[in-house]
């Protein structure tokens, strides 16, 4: 088969010929029809974020059609429509995963980081943990909806327990922001977007922001203050200032959910925390429970992420368009 590996880091990916995948016993194999590259990737082959093995296959918004399953798997066959996510393996017996937080499973093995991903013709996975895509959801969508829609749902309702009327204020409108406005919307809020580019702010409107500031020209704690404050506000964007911006938004008894992951550390007023009574949560993925609600919401129409498609062999150029912060949504390589 044909994969992209990342062999050298802060180097391109290589496209080579590589053995099949052959799945094991509970594993099936996935003939890739989409993938979606997350920023993650990119902090991947920087370094920043080491993987477990060089070479390595990247990739762990996948979205394909069952090629074969190994001994043992009864509920998926050839032929069927599923998504892998970052979640290759949890274990189901740590502290995290038997208290609903399989996202911080203790022993969990991850797709395009510990194991290979899906920037390949095909991917073996647990079938325990590929999730069956609904009707009506095209592949690009799905793999969407296994990172960029499932982060922002989670950190909306288990992160923030967002309700009817609030008031959500989202921090960058890029591949996870466009998303997180849509989730808010659906779970009746408000949203404030706020992004230091026009284009940006625009694309937030035509997803069904009610507000957008431009960071660049005008102050956005003011303008959301001006509005009652932010009940609770997002943040999927690489920036320190930006946190400290969305931190000040908010109301009291607000939630500040992290989700972006840059480099430093965060200082907050202690006394104006503790006096407001507000929340500050991180927020690290998702579980496959919130996937498959995340992928529910796409097929009633709710949620539409926004995709931009790159043919397999142009996935340096996508890598690259995607740093420069030119995708318009999420980038997606398809086969």
């Amino acid at each position: 088969m044909k994969a992209a590996l990342l062999r050298e880091l802060q180097k391109p990916l290589v496209i080579e010929e590589v053995p099949d995948p052959v799945p094991a016993y509970g594993e099936a194999l996935i003939k890739v029809k989409a993938v979606g590259i997350c920023h993650s990737d990119l902090e991947i082959i920087d370094g920043k974020i080491p993987p477990a093995k060089l070479p390595i296959i990247l990739g762990h918004e996948v979205a394909g059609v069952v090629e074969s399953v190994g001994d043992g798997v009864k509920h998926l066959k050839p032929g069927d429509k599923v998504a892998l996510s970052w979640l290759w393996w949890t274990c189901g017996r740590c502290k995290p995963c038997l208290s609903g937080r399989e996202n911080i499973c203790e022993n969990q093995l991850n797709t395009g980081y510990v194991v290979d991903g899906g920037y390949a013709e095909l991917v073996k996975a647990p079938a325990t943990h590929l999730i069956k895509i609904p009707e009506g959801v095209s592949f690009p969508e799905a793999t969407s909806a296994t990172d960029a829609v499932a982060t922002p749902y989670r950190s909306l309702t288990y992160a923030s327990k967002v309700v009817p009327g609030d008031l959500v204020s989202v921090f960058g409108v890029g591949g996870l922001g466009h998303n997180a406005v849509q989730v808010a919307k659906a779970l009746g809020a408000k949203v404030v977007a706020v992004d230091i580019l026009e284009s940006k702010l625009e694309f937030a409107k035509e997803v069904g922001a009610d507000y957008t500031v431009n960071a660049s020209k005008e102050d956005p704690v003011k303008y959301i203050k001006n509005l009652g404050g932010a009940d609770v506000a997002v943040t999927p964007v690489e920036s320190l200032k930006a946190m400290r911006q969305a931190y000040d938004s908010l109301r009291a008894g607000g939630t500040l959910v992290l989700v972006g992951l840059p480099v430093g550390e965060l200082s907050l007023p202690v006394i104006d925390w503790i006096l407001k009574d507000v929340k500050v949560v991180g927020n690290i993925g998702f579980t496959r429970g919130d996937i498959m609600r995340s992928l529910e919401l796409v097929a009633a129409g709710m949620v539409r992420p926004r995709v931009e498609l790159f043919k397999f062999e142009e996935v340096n150029a996508a890598i690259e368009k995607l740093r420069r912060g030119e995708v318009k949504g999420r980038a997606v390589l398809t086969f």
